[in-house]
């Protein structure tokens, strides 16, 4: 049986969001003390395990968002509950903390560029910006699917669009007007 029977749109959207959370708070707590130059004694063995965690967590949080859209596209559950939740989704709470990701993202990002430059330490941590808006993508994930569909064979031109054809094509020489 699959995830997205198993679980309710609530449940699958709660999971991929948490999992996003929990990418977010391991990647800080590896990422803070080295920003501030601090030794927090740990050994390669915690390494590798908040390493293993975090992707274990964005698999997770992948294959959730996943099940979400199979979910939605198959109408496992009912259009209340979905509308519910595209409700949450859509408050302006919601873009705020969205916004408040982008923002600590951006200030970690400052920090450690000046970092680099006035220290002349290597920024070895830019490439965690993506573990870091992890939460970003699960509610952006979410809201993808829960958007209405075009219908198929509905066009965005007003008009009748035409095909391009021109009597010279495959001619060689000038073009006689």
């Amino acid at each position: 049986m699959a995830i997205e029977q198993r679980l309710s749109a609530a449940q699958l959207a709660s999971l991929a969001l948490g999992c996003g959370l929990l990418t977010f708070g391991i990647v800080t707590f590896e990422a803070l003390p080295d920003l501030v130059h601090l030794s927090t004694g740990a050994s390669l063995w915690t390494g590798g395990l908040e390493l293993l965690f975090g992707i274990a967590a964005v698999v997770v949080m992948n294959k959730a968002l996943a099940a979400f859209q199979r979910g939605v596209d198959d109408g496992l559950w009912n259009q209340a509950s979905l509308d519910k939740l595209k409700k949450q989704l859509n408050h302006p709470a919601t873009t705020a903390f969205i916004w408040l990701f982008v923002s600590i993202l951006i200030g970690y990002l400052v920090v450690d560029i000046a970092t680099h430059w006035f220290r002349h330490r290597h920024g070895a941590l830019g490439g965690l910006a993506y573990f870091w808006m992890s939460p970003v993508y699960a509610i952006g994930g979410l809201r993808r699917s829960l958007k209405p569909k075009l219908p198929m064979g509905q066009s965005i031109w007003r008009d009748e669009v035409k095909p391009i054809h021109s009597e010279h094509w495959g001619s060689r020489g000038p073009v006689e007007v």
